[in-house]
């Protein structure tokens, strides 16, 4: 009894040791880990003629979850008796590994199968007789776990362990164990993973990345083209270096007429309109940017700035187109000749016969 006490003090010690953000996970999920103490019955062999007692047993054991169903744990088992005639002190005392089989994923009642090796010592200090020797075991057992986040629990395991003794021995021996005790669960789970990509918490030095980004082993957005649109969000990924790109990573296009603002020589075309890969409608037989179908000057001499319909500039109104108006800015209203300069008015004509009262 003292013995499970000290076991069960140890199971406590490192229970208080263990970080509290490693106290996660619980019920034998993936990556748990599970402590546990236990106490219980043994039933041996005869040893040839030692013929060791049945009596009570304690051990502490510790294992992995490699995954929900498999998982592998190591246990050192005391075991104290009397053994020989007349009797005298002996202990069977094992150090074990062994594979374990868990049924019934995330359930509070879990049982299993188990199978392993370990070096089973046996010892009668007063019969001189000392071996550790190879050992197998075959069993089975299950679980109860408390509470919603099930980190702690009772365990009942019943085991046949076989053992070839060597020295003057020389037999195998078959013993049958039965145990019960108490666990501890925790450790295993999905780490924490606040933004959901892909990179835990404790790992991710980019948090609040948004979601459906695609981000490096940091955690960080990964941005291919440099748009500043993250890899994932990024419906055209292939954007030439200093483009303008609208939210979704494209090119803008201001016009929407499929050509990108950056290479776009008539930015202003309107809605639905034909263009060509410059993004000047395709119908434009005078080529002033202006198509064909709402050009109202359609034959405007090339190179001739035009206004939004297609006919020439004439800032001043003066019905000379500006590429020909030598006196831009003309006041409105005054006559001008075919270079946009005003008339200037004759002279009077002189009166016949010289100046009145000359003859």
């Amino acid at each position: 009894m003292k013995k499970t006490v000290a076991a069960l003090l140890v199971l406590a010690a490192i229970g208080i040791a263990v970080p509290a953000s490693a106290a996660s996970g619980g019920g034998g999920v993936k990556h748990d880990w599970e402590l546990g103490a236990y106490y219980g019955f043994a039933s041996p062999d005869s040893y040839g003629g030692l013929k060791p007692d049945s009596g009570s047993l304690w051990g502490l054991r510790g294992g992995w979850f490699m995954t929900p169903r498999w998982s592998f744990e190591g246990s050192w088992q005391w075991f104290d008796t009397q053994m020989g005639s007349p009797s005298t002190d002996g202990s069977l005392n094992s150090l074990r590994g062994n594979v374990l089989y868990n049924f019934r994923p995330g359930k509070k009642f879990r049982f299993f199968m188990t199978a392993g090796l370990g070096r089973e010592k046996t010892k009668a200090d007063e019969l001189d007789f000392d071996r550790t020797d190879w050992g197998y075991n075959l069993g089975g057992g299950g679980r109860w776990y408390f509470g919603r986040a099930k980190n702690f629990g009772l365990r009942a395991d019943a085991r046949w362990v076989t053992v070839d003794i060597g020295g003057s021995i020389k037999e195998t021996q078959q013993n049958y164990e039965g145990t019960g005790g108490l666990l501890w669960s925790f450790g295993g789970g999905t780490p924490a993973d606040s933004d959901a990509d892909g990179v835990p918490d404790k790992s991710d030095k980019c948090s609040g990345t948004p979601k459906g980004a695609i981000v490096d082993s940091k955690g960080c957005p990964k941005d291919s083209d440099g748009d500043h649109v993250y890899d994932g969000l990024d419906k055209c990924p292939g954007t030439q270096q200093g483009w303008k790109v609208d939210a979704s990573g494209c090119p803008a296009d201001a016009d929407g007429d499929g050509v990108a603002d950056m290479v776009d020589k008539c930015p202003n075309t309107p809605k639905d309109l034909k263009v060509t890969t410059e993004g000047c409608p395709a119908e434009d037989q005078d080529g002033d940017g202006i198509w064909d179908g709402g050009d109202r000057c359609p034959n405007t001499p090339k190179g001739v700035k035009v206004d939004p319909v297609g006919c020439p500039m004439d800032s001043d109104g003066d019905g000379v187109p500006d590429g020909d108006d030598k006196c831009a800015g003309t006041p409105k209203g005054t006559p001008v000749d075919a270079t946009g300069c005003p008339k200037t008015s004759a002279p009077p004509a002189a009166s016949p016969g010289g100046t009145a009262g000359g003859a």
